[in-house]
């Protein structure tokens, strides 16, 4: 049977709800009696009609995750850890738990640790030091037997030096992922997220855009190493960067530059500008669809550069040329690297980092003006 256009994009959209919601019930982020967002809320989050969120939802019902109580909503009815008390198990610091990333990403860690019988107890900071201090805490008085940890405000010096310390005394082995604090010596697993960046500007240079602006997140180190990859290339062909050109924002402040009024002067800052390289997909698709909005014409307007290789919206007519982020092959590699340091004595003060190489999927947001 062959679907419409109209009914796969509905399809596709109710299948990443669901797998978003299951993957957070089964990890333990969504806990046992606590209440999910409104059917209004999913919408407006996936941007799906009420009918997609229902039949997620059925579906979530369905597999017992969830038990709809009338009048009063939604709660989650699967209990996290009912088989896992007496098993090995890990912990997992996530600073988000992006529809759009973390679901992938979980997936390629747990396909490794079921393979060895381990179980994961997950955590997530929102980007916030003093619960990454809370749940290091709580992961001490445990004894997990390792640590993946996505770092909280990377691009800062990180102040919980003290509990990271106690698990390197206690040889428990850790392994960052997407970043890693310039104050602590562990290995990670990441994007070559400078290197990346380098390539994207260089795309856009060879296209002959030389008015290059951009927006980048200064409260992480993947923001800050864009922004690197960024400068470097531009340096490299003698274009200067014009400061008001750049957004910068943060974890805090993202209502805030991300308001009607901050993109509408960000806008008229940028007037001259032919192309964007912007942090992530999520913000390049908020933005394009503020731009459209204005009546500035995505690429012919303004080109548009990349990360992640996400597509958040189902607007058949733009993709995004971005960085690839290999998301499920991250989760797996990082779990596979710290199953090494757990199971080889010292191997912790061995090399297992490791950054994937570039890769660039090729849209259609960037317009050739050579």
């Amino acid at each position: 049977m062959i679907q419409d256009n109209d009914s796969l994009n509905e399809s596709l959209k109710y299948v990443k709800l669901y797998n978003w919601a299951r993957t957070l019930i089964l990890s333990g982020v969504l806990k046992k009696n606590e209440k999910m967002p409104s059917e209004h809320m999913l919408q407006k989050k996936f941007g799906v009609s009420r009918q997609t969120v229902r039949t997620a939802l059925n579906r979530l019902e369905e597999d017992s995750l969830i038990r709809r109580q009338r009048g009063s909503g939604t709660y989650i009815s699967y209990e996290y850890g009912d088989n896992t008390e007496n098993t090995a198990h890990i912990g997992l610091i996530m600073s988000y738990f992006a529809d759009y990333m973390f679901p992938q990403i979980y997936e390629g860690i747990e396909s490794v640790m079921r393979e060895k019988g381990i179980s994961i107890d997950v955590a997530v900071t929102k980007n916030k030091l003093n619960d990454e201090s809370m749940y290091l805490e709580r992961f001490l008085n445990t004894d997990v037997t390792g640590l993946i940890v996505e770092g909280t405000r990377s691009s800062f010096p990180n102040p919980n030096m003290k509990l990271y310390k106690e698990f390197k005394k206690r040889n428990v082995p850790i392994i960052f992922i997407h970043n890693h604090y310039s104050n602590l010596k562990f290995a990670s697993v990441e994007m070559a997220d400078e290197r990346c960046s380098h390539e994207l500007t260089r795309i856009l240079i060879e296209n002959g855009h030389r008015r290059i602006g951009g927006i980048f997140k200064y409260d992480d180190m993947q923001g800050m190493e864009r922004y690197k990859g960024f400068m470097e290339c531009m340096s490299e062909n003698d274009l200067k960067i014009n400061d008001e050109c750049i957004k910068w924002y943060s974890t805090k402040d993202f209502d805030y530059q991300f308001s009607r009024k901050s993109l509408s002067d960000f806008v008229r800052k940028t007037s001259e500008c032919t192309a964007l390289l912007v942090y992530n997909d999520e913000i390049a698709e908020k933005y394009v669809e503020f731009a459209e909005g204005r009546g500035i014409k995505i690429p012919e307007d303004l080109s548009i550069a990349s990360f992640d290789n996400i597509s958040l919206s189902e607007n058949a007519r733009l993709k995004l040329t971005s960085a690839i982020h290999p998301k499920y092959e991250l989760g797996k590699r990082a779990a596979r690297n710290l199953i090494y340091m757990m199971e080889n004595s010292g191997g912790e003060f061995n090399n297992y980092s490791y950054k994937f190489p570039v890769s660039i999927s090729k849209g259609n947001s960037i317009l050739d003006i050579s």
